[in-house]
């Protein structure tokens, strides 16, 4: 995956929530009833949904990370070669 479709990805989900919090803010300005009477957990879900998409992206992030640092490890110590092989005597 390029970093310009994981980027778009993330994006789009950034973009759904930051909607989501949109609609349930405007809710309360306009005074929806069943929002009013839920103030703190309006506010509460609005940022957690937020939050989650941000955490979720880091943790990929470091996931990523982390794969590709294992991958240059195992990339950069390369097989040791087989030692010399021992001469067969010809006296017997």
């Amino acid at each position: 995956m390029t970093v310009r479709i994981w980027l778009g990805e993330r994006l789009v989900e950034l973009g759904a929530s930051l909607c989501t919090v949109a609609v349930l803010i405007a809710g309360l300005a306009i005074g929806v009833p069943f929002l009013r009477e839920r103030i703190a957990e309006t506010f509460l879900y609005s940022f957690c949904c937020v939050s989650a998409v941000l955490l979720r992206a880091v943790l990929d992030l470091a996931a990523r990370g982390i794969l590709r640092a294992a991958r240059a490890l195992v990339v950069a110590a390369p097989m040791p070669l087989p030692g010399p092989r021992p001469v067969p005597s010809i006296t017997a």
